[in-house]
């Protein structure tokens, strides 16, 4: 060999660092492993597509679909397909029967509470889970009822369902049906507002230098107790008020804005160019009718709510956040049903969609923003009381303050705090209530760690 050759020295192998198993990895896996024993390998599982009347049921058991079956029957009278279930898990020699189906529309609930009379485990499999797969296994968006039960009994054996069930109770059950009927009549009733703003800015734009909001005691009766303008021309001042004040249904409203009204109204009956002045009364009246029943609904539920929410141990740990809402504590408990579901506190934010998404790929980074899959009234509910405890808490107005003007990352904007703030009540109301614990303020807190 050349003297001037040199030989690199052999390089050391270095140790590989074990892989990391993080706290969000060790959650995935205990769920999965949860799943597989919710859905064994070997089980026989019932995929079912639901419908009203005819239903397409399909027998899969490991990656095989051993047969289908179309039934006319409605979703409460599922059972019946036990039966038949039970003898093919014989002849295969499957460990059991599971069923899943898509929680579609309030049919899941019929199909579930029927297969709980049998004793026969369900689990619910997610029509996004459904419809990504339909286009993943043919290349193809058909969608066909049977091929939909063979897909939805497949992503159940994968362990590709959710964790939801029926509420655990009829008192859990009352609650979350009341606090989404709430929340329905609060968007119909913003809804017959809107209405009104601008049905009475089409009729008699002049109104609103008289009453600003259309939806006060005095404007919702002088809106009930509208006739078309060729009537109400015809009117006195003091049958008038007498109209108006029948419509006020014993409410204190102001007459002499109402007769001012009339003014402007017979005004505008005069003015030969207008054409709104018979039809729009009726469309006024009628939104008037509506927004007073449905804000009297939202009444009666709010308290409702607040009766079974005040007789739930939870309401104990809720409450004792300074500054918290005790309605939207109600609403949230409604909503969520039993923290004890959840194994984390970050579980409850995914519930309400408002985790934070993050976008990048190599050096290509996106904006972060929250995912918007999860219980939209939830998420309200928790917004609601975020503002609230913004407004009274000084825990969480600190922390708010915080994010819009801190310096060491980018600031966030006041909604985007507004939701941070709404996660940390969230997390916060998880581990009041599973570990029976008091809300403790942070100053007290500090001074008992100093002392």
């Amino acid at each position: 060999m050349h003297e001037d050759t040199k030989v690199d020295a052999p390089v050391k192998a270095r140790a590989a660092d074990p892989p990391s198993v993080t706290r969000g990895l060790r959650r995935h896996q205990a769920k999965m492993l949860r799943r597989r024993r919710q859905v064994p390998a070997d089980a026989l599982v019932v995929g079912i597509d639901l419908a009203r009347e005819r239903q397409a049921v399909s027998f899969v058991a490991g990656h095989d679909v051993l047969g289908r079956r179309r039934l006319s029957c409605a979703p409460y009278e599922l059972d019946r397909i036990l039966g038949e279930a039970q003898a093919l898990a014989s002849k295969h020699g499957s460990s059991g029967i599971v069923v899943a189906f898509e929680p579609a529309g309030h049919y899941w609930c019929l199909a579930a509470e029927a297969f709980e009379r049998s004793g026969v485990p369900y689990v619910l499999v997610q029509p996004l889970s459904v419809r990504r797969a339909r286009e993943e296994s043919r290349y193809t968006p058909e969608k066909t009822d049977p091929r939909d039960a063979d897909l939805i009994g497949q992503l159940a054996i994968q362990g590709r369902f959710t964790d939801t069930r029926l509420a655990a109770s009829h008192d859990e059950d009352a609650a979350g049906q009341l606090a989404r009927d709430y929340f329905k009549v609060r968007s119909l009733s913003a809804a017959e507002r809107t209405r009104l703003q601008n049905f009475w800015h089409r009729m008699l734009p002049e109104f609103f230098s008289v009453l600003r909001d259309p939806t006060g005691k005095t404007a919702l009766a002088i809106g009930s107790a509208l006739r078309p303008l060729s009537e109400i021309d015809a009117l006195t001042s003091r049958s008038w008020l007498a109209r108006v004040r029948k419509a006020a249904q014993g409410d204190q409203i102001l007459l002499s804005r109402a007769a001012s009204v009339l003014s402007l109204l017979k005004a505008a009956h005069r003015d030969s160019v207008r054409r709104s002045g018979e039809g729009m009364p009726w469309r006024i009246r009628h939104a008037a009718q509506r927004r007073r029943l449905l804000e009297a609904q939202k009444a009666d539920l709010r308290s409702e709510l607040m009766h079974r929410y005040r007789q739930r141990d939870e309401a104990v740990f809720l409450d004792s956040i300074p500054g918290s809402n005790p309605f939207y504590n109600a609403l949230t408990l409604a909503l969520i049903g039993d923290f004890e579901r959840y194994d984390d506190p970050r579980a409850i934010v995914k519930l309400a969609g408002s985790e934070i998404n993050h976008y990048a790929s190599g050096d290509w980074t996106g904006t972060s923003r929250i995912s918007h899959r999860g219980r939209s009234a939830l998420r309200a509910a928790a917004y609601q009381q975020a503002r609230q405890l913004v407004a009274h808490n000084d825990d969480f107005r600190a922390r708010f303050h915080s994010l819009i003007h801190r310096t060491t990352k980018p600031k966030l904007a006041t909604q985007e705090a507004y939701v941070a703030v709404m996660n940390s009540y969230l997390r916060i109301a998880h581990s009041l209530v599973t570990r029976r614990e008091l809300y403790i303020p942070l100053a007290e807190r500090m001074h008992t760690i100093l002392t």
